[in-house]
């Protein structure tokens, strides 16, 4: 486990066995790992049927082929994550993701994972530590200043909980901010796309009441005009007459149909 930014490594060995010992590899499980640097958490996979360990950084890369060459259950990869192909047989995603591609990452395992759940692949899930910042947006409830899309888009997927909190003290060179293991558990449910354009709308304002939100946000929205919009959306969402970081996911859902049943979105 390595930041990219600076390259931060976690320093104490018993620290990589507890956050291996949450993803819970076992002889059947197949485990792809995100940003395996040298192997340092690698070795701690060995359990499993197969290990994926992708690495872009290429001197990293080329100290993980040798310090797992002893192991053929593990098979170094090196790419972009953002440019590999997941394998269709893995079950369960470890690693440590990097801040500035952590929303794109972090939607595409999400959506893979239910994917995997849907078409039946057993024990699916993973263990991700992130900049403790970004975990606390991912697991965010209705009514904190952190509950944002970010939070919406991880509890229609998952059930995600936050591990354990690791101090920067904990890598070497410390970093400026401290971090957060978190599991992710998927749901198995399709996307919902609707749900999504309106979310990632209405949370540019969240601070907003519901309808004045979506009038601000009309560039998503069929119809521009604010007053034509503003006569259909009053008597139409009536019931939300709340501020948009309030509303749970399934209020989300509800105004979702209605603008579809009035053909705005």
């Amino acid at each position: 486990m390595a930041r990219r930014l600076g390259q931060h490594f976690l320093k104490k060995e018993s620290m990589l066995n507890e956050i291996a010992g949450y993803l819970d590899a076992g002889p059947k499980d197949v485990v792809l790992e995100i940003g395996s640097a040298f192997g340092n958490l690698t070795k701690y996979l060995a359990k499993a049927k197969k290990v994926y360990a992708v690495e872009l950084d290429k001197k990293l890369f080329s100290r993980l082929v040798q310090n797992m060459k002893n192991s053929p259950n593990v098979e170094p990869v090196n790419s972009d994550i953002l440019k590999f192909d997941f394998p269709k047989d893995v079950n369960k995603i470890i690693g440590n993701i990097p801040y500035e591609i952590s929303s794109p990452l972090t939607e595409r395992i999400l959506k893979f994972l239910n994917k995997q759940k849907i078409n039946g692949v057993k024990k699916v899930m993973a263990v991700i530590m992130y900049q403790k910042e970004f975990a606390d947006r991912m697991t965010a409830f209705p009514g904190l200043k952190d509950y944002s899309r970010l939070s919406i888009l991880a509890s229609y997927y998952s059930n995600v909980e936050m591990l354990k909190i690791v101090g920067r003290g904990e890598f070497r060179p410390s970093p400026k901010v401290d971090s957060a293991v978190v599991r992710i558990t998927p749901l198995g449910v399709e996307g919902n796309q609707g749900l999504f354009k309106v979310a990632k709308a209405m949370f540019m304002h969240k601070n907003k009441k519901v309808v004045n939100s979506l009038i601000d946000s009309r560039s998503c929205l069929k119809i521009q005009d604010k007053q034509k919009l503003r006569e259909i959306l009053n008597p139409l969402l009536k019931e939300f007459d709340k501020k948009v970081f309030y509303l749970e996911i399934e209020e989300l859902e509800e105004i979702t149909d209605l603008l579809k049943k009035k053909k705005l979105i």
